[in-house]
């Protein structure tokens, strides 16, 4: 019997003790969350907001700069 690992048992023991159960996790609220998902994040390295140009289809509500 030397040299066979003891089997490894059918299930995982409980970490409470008998008769204690864990809370249930906090109930979704009716309506989803509460604010909107922020956009997706578009700064790219080596750029700063002036320099990064205009999406298609957004409108730029800066100024114009000097060329």
């Amino acid at each position: 019997m030397n040299g066979i690992p003891p089997l490894k048992p059918d299930r995982i023991e409980p970490l409470e003790p008998p008769g204690i159960e864990p809370l249930p996790g906090e109930p979704e609220e009716p309506g989803g969350p509460e604010t909107e998902p922020a956009p997706p994040d578009r700064y790219e390295p080596g750029t700063s907001p002036d320099e990064y140009p205009v999406q298609p289809g957004e409108d730029d509500e800066r100024p114009p700069q000097p060329a």
